[in-house]
């Protein structure tokens, strides 16, 4: 388990840091106009709501499928929430700029969504492979169908 949150840290920091330097460089070179001067919130946000959704997931019990879906839909509708605050406050605090924040903040919510996916999946997977492991008659029973 320590593994998997340990690679789990790894992605989400990787893929966070990639994307936030990339969609800046691709503002910088193709619309500099876009470019806002709270850049750094976005990313920070989406690493720091990452984080809590990593260490929630794996501290959930792994033995009720559907309470680990509610959770999950759970944190995705307070991510919406909170990012509908920050948004919120940032309009105002720089009504110039709040077209080009709200379009920054919906590029990196649709990349967060990929990434968060994939870390969802990969949780999936390890709790079916440990309920194999910790079920084997089950398992064997599965395997004669």
């Amino acid at each position: 388990m320590k593994r998997l949150v340990r690679h789990f840290l790894i992605v989400h920091t990787v893929m966070l840091f990639a994307a936030g330097f990339g969609v800046w460089y691709i503002l910088k070179i193709f619309s500099p106009d876009t470019l806002i001067d709270a850049y750094f919130v976005l990313p920070l946000f989406f690493y720091i709501t990452g984080l809590v959704f990593i260490f929630i997931m794996m501290k959930m019990p792994k033995d009720n499928p559907k309470e680990i879906v509610n959770m999950y839909m759970l944190l995705r509708v307070i991510k919406v929430f909170i990012g509908v605050i920050i948004i919120t406050l940032y309009w105002f605090l720089d009504k110039e700029q709040i077209r080009s924040f709200a379009i920054i903040f919906i590029i990196f919510y649709l990349i967060y969504l990929g990434i968060e996916t994939y870390i969802y999946m990969k949780i999936e997977m390890y709790l079916k492979e440990e309920q194999k492991k910790n079920n084997p008659v089950k398992k064997k029973y599965l395997e004669d169908r």
